[in-house]
């Protein structure tokens, strides 16, 4: 199609936004619909701007319909696309390999550097699942040999957040408890000559383990080990001094098998065990000590760790312990939401976010103020399932499942932005009844008094001409006979409803101020959004004091949203 088609272009644009729509439960996303587009019609991508502009305005018109208008307009112009809106049909988890009833155990292993995120929610929600479903057992197991990266606030962090998932556990405990069993693994090693006490700066091992070039500490007899070992203990030795190191293969094409680091000293106080350790060992000399320690039956973990699981089932072949079944899928990722400590810290500190709870982020604690449900995550697990795939997850997916769960829980209310007064002619007095779920009626109505004015968005007002008639949204119709920089002036033009007529939300005089926090992603690609926040001031209707904290509802005509804040002033995080 040629650019120059603006009608052909409109089409497109309507059916993918209506598509959208009908597809996450109403209110369409415009990233989505543009990537839909472009597909079709890759010829517009040198009109941008023009795109955008379309999109959002075709967005806007497609969202304040029903999803049976919408779907009833989709089956006319586009019905081949309603072929993803049949009823769903809940997925679940596949069966577990090598899995015996009442005898699976599975392993929550976080390393408590940082506070969790929706990829610790996807692996655990796994682990979790398949302890329960086989009647097995569940062990939260706190990786915590790095005392320079761990915190108390951060073990903390991971309970809360599993628990907000609805993820228990039958036992807990912290790696760093265990450091003396690991000391006597060991020295087993030394003695029988499987691994060796290196004191060649940490450059000259690197370069070794690159070139494939044994260390001359190899080949030392294990008695000088042993005596080296001892040294360590009692403080003879300083950080960055000496390693111990098992001997591998130095040729071994993966490069973690080239006599990896087993254990090294770390000068610096653990939250919980103090100065009591020196030394500290790996994290693969750790977890294939820990998972034979705790029984593990099935270890089920994200692919990033696939390199280093070669050299983990070497540790427990030279102990002569059982090789646990290994099911690795691929790490979740949220487009443009950083999850990576690395990545994170720096947008703390530079304060370009407020924290780990950011509502921007793809945090547990972000998520969770963001107004997302665990169902949510829980949904998109078993929807994802165990792909080896690379998921990079879009943000519309999230909410368009968040938006359908929550519906039914979610009280509807009014808020307006930048409220322009309505005065009102030639209207009696009365108290309107506006319902609490239009599909609950048992949740009753809130009442609302309404004399002569009420407040509308100011971006409603701007759309008004003189003369126009719309609908005051379950209290009556007017037309305008005015405007001016004071307000609109209407008359009271009757109570039929009428389904063609424009329907405007509205709140009373009795009335609290309200503001309505829209976030988006971080970034778009590798730069940063620069329009990640938006934020709208104004006036919410009276029935939103009683609201508490967390609750979740829906302002009519501007989404999902959690309060954050009560009080005399009401702060809304919006959904989407």
């Amino acid at each position: 199609m040629p650019t120059s088609d603006p009608s052909a272009l409109a089409q497109v644009v309507r059916k993918y936004s209506l598509a959208n729509a009908v597809k996450y439960d109403g209110k369409a996303d415009a990233r989505a619909v543009i990537g839909k587009i472009l597909a079709e019609r890759p010829d517009v991508r040198q009109k941008a701007r023009e795109l955008i502009e379309l999109v959002n305005a075709t967005i806007e018109e497609v969202n304040a319909m029903s999803v049976e208008e919408q779907r009833q307009e989709l089956q006319g112009v586009a019905p081949q696309l309603l072929e993803y809106h049949h009823e769903r049909r809940a997925k679940e988890l596949p069966a577990l390999g090598g899995a015996t009833m009442g005898r699976v155990v599975t392993r929550l292993p976080p390393e408590p550097s940082g506070y969790p995120h929706i990829g610790h929610a996807y692996a655990g929600y796994i682990n979790w699942f398949y302890a329960r479903h086989y009647r097995g057992r569940l062990v939260l197991r706190f990786e915590d040999t790095n005392p320079r990266a761990v915190r108390k606030e951060y073990y903390d962090a991971f309970r809360d957040g599993y628990r907000w998932m609805g993820i228990d556990w039958d036992k807990e405990l912290k790696v760093s408890d265990d450091i003396p069993y690991f000391y006597e693994r060991a020295r087993e090693l030394l003695q029988k000559g499987q691994a060796y006490l290196c004191t060649c700066p940490e450059n000259e091992i690197k370069k070794g383990r690159r070139l494939g070039i044994e260390c001359s500490h190899r080949r030392s007899a294990a008695e000088d080990n042993l005596a080296r070992w001892d040294d360590i203990l009692e403080g003879k030795y300083h950080e960055g001094e000496i390693v111990c190191r098992l001997k591998g293969d130095m040729k071994h094409p993966n490069a973690v098998m080239r006599d990896p680091n087993m254990l090294r000293i770390i000068e610096h106080r653990h939250p919980f065990q103090g100065d009591r350790y020196r030394l500290w060992p790996t994290y693969d000399f750790a977890v294939a000590l820990e998972d034979h320690l705790c029984g593990i039956t099935h270890i089920l973990r994200s692919n990033e760790f696939a390199s280093r699981g070669e050299l983990q089932a070497f540790i427990r072949s030279l102990f002569g312990f059982p090789q646990p079944r290994i099911q690795e899928f691929s790490r979740l990722n949220v487009e443009g939401s950083p999850v990576s400590k690395r990545q994170i810290r720096p947008l703390v500190q530079s304060k370009i976010i407020s924290g780990w709870d950011d509502f921007r982020l793809a945090t547990l604690t972000g998520l969770r103020r963001r107004g997302i449900i665990p169902e949510t995550i829980k949904e998109l697990t078993r929807e994802v399932g165990l792909s080896v795939a690379q998921p990079v997850i879009d943000w519309s997916i999230i909410l368009g499942i968040n938006r359908r769960l929550v519906d039914p829980m979610a009280n509807r209310y009014f808020a307006v932005a930048d409220p322009v007064p309505v005065t009102i002619i030639g209207a009696d007095p009365r108290d309107a009844q506006l319902p609490f779920h239009p599909d609950f009626q048992d949740r009753g109505t809130r009442g609302v008094h309404v004399d002569s004015r009420v407040f509308i968005d100011s971006a409603d007002a701007k759309q008004l001409k003189q003369g126009d008639a719309f609908r005051l949204k379950h209290l009556y119709n007017v037309r305008v006979d005015k405007k001016s920089a004071r307000g609109v002036t209407c008359s009271y033009a009757g109570e039929e409803v009428d389904k063609t007529e424009t329907k405007i939300q509205w709140v009373g005089e009795d009335n609290l101020p309200v503001q309505l926090t829209f976030p988006d992603v971080l970034y778009l690609g590798e730069q940063p959004n620069p329009h990640s926040l938006r934020v709208e001031n104004g006036l919410g209707e009276a029935a939103m004091r009683a609201l508490k904290l967390d609750a979740i509802i829906q302002l009519e005509r501007k989404g999902f949203g959690r309060i954050d804040r009560t009080g005399d002033q009401v702060i809304v995080i919006m959904t989407g």
